[in-house]
């Protein structure tokens, strides 16, 4: 079973640390940021790509001699 992360798994984490004694504090992330961690914006919707030429099949490559 995979839990889902949460910012009170880190806050769980955080007291069982205290309990224990280690010195480390974790800072809580929001639910955003844990879900992007990258805090890259990804577009919602795509614009679909135009339909391949076959006519030419190098249209970036090659040039007519």
């Amino acid at each position: 079973m995979t839990e889902k992360i949460t910012p009170e798994t880190y806050i769980k984490m955080n007291e069982e640390f205290e309990r224990e004694g280690t010195p480390i504090k974790l800072i809580i992330p929001t639910q955003e940021e844990i879900d992007n961690p990258t805090g890259v914006k990804l577009p919602t919707t795509f614009k679909p790509q135009p339909p391949m030429d076959f006519s030419n099949p190098w249209p970036h490559g090659q040039k007519d001699s």
